[in-house]
């Protein structure tokens, strides 16, 4: 009678399994969790924080390093360790964001100034930087969607991937581009013209990756990868500019539904 009575005081109130130990059996938390006290928050909140930290440290210097060890290795199973890509890709790109709007204005004048052309098409122009400027968050979006797709063209025989695991792979390398966005973005504070190593350094990274990503990290590999790399911006250049044109149309009453 005892026993059956230690057994019901041992139920999880998460997920009602009936457990002996510390924690559930079933869903892993504590069979007897304690009742929430400032300290108790406090010590939640460090937690998450570091771990937090850490994870996406962790992550960041493996893609550095070794990224397409890194892309390859958790779409085949190694997943404890790093943040999920999107998660990865979705907190950079939020950080990128903000930095962006941060540094459009002095960017964007700068370049007008450099491109000294006449007042009808600064104002096309203008218009131009304020469409990508307040929709930036949702057009980055847009890239990793086109990379992976050139990567599954050029991988898809020789890693036997699916389009759904180039996301991933394709997700934390331009979320690590980004970061070097941030960075150049931030000493363009400094010289404005710094803003423009961002192509040649992510041109590198990118086909770094793609060689590594590969198997066999060779000169045909790094030639197949600067294609897909320049195809991808190509392709992402095309279709920021026909959103932009739709964009355009639409708000100029020139094309309607109605």
């Amino acid at each position: 009678m005892k026993y059956l009575l230690y057994l019901e005081m041992l139920k999880c109130r998460n997920c009602g399994a009936e457990s002996a130990g510390k924690y559930c059996v079933k869903c892993g938390q504590e069979t007897e969790p304690k009742r929430l006290a400032v300290r108790t928050i406090l010590n939640d909140v460090t937690h998450g924080i570091i771990h937090w930290e850490n994870s996406i440290l962790k992550t960041f210097k493996n893609l550095v390093f070794s990224p397409g060890k890194t892309a390859s290795g958790y779409i085949n199973g190694a997943r404890k360790s790093f943040v999920k890509p999107f998660t990865y890709f979705i907190f950079i790109q939020t950080v990128y964001v903000i930095v962006f709007h941060w540094m459009s204005g002095k960017f964007f004048a700068f370049l007008n100034l450099a491109m000294n052309n006449p007042q009808n098409i600064q104002e096309a122009a203008s218009r131009f930087q304020q469409i990508i400027n307040t929709y930036v968050n949702y057009l980055n979006y847009f890239m990793p969607l086109v990379f992976a797709f050139y990567l599954w063209l050029f991988l898809r025989k020789k890693t036997g991937y699916n389009y759904a695991e180039f996301i991933a792979a394709a997700l934390y390398w331009i979320g690590t581009t980004l970061v070097f966005g941030i960075i150049l973005m931030l000493l363009a504070y400094i010289d404005i013209r710094i803003w423009n190593v961002r192509f040649f350094v992510n041109l590198i990274y990118l086909m770094f990756a793609f060689s590594q990503f590969s198997g066999s990290p060779n000169f045909s590999s790094l030639l197949k990868g600067f294609f897909a790399v320049a195809l991808s911006y190509i392709t992402f250049s095309l279709l920021v500019t026909g959103l932009v044109a739709l964009y355009f149309l639409f708000t100029s009453g020139r094309v309607s539904f109605s």
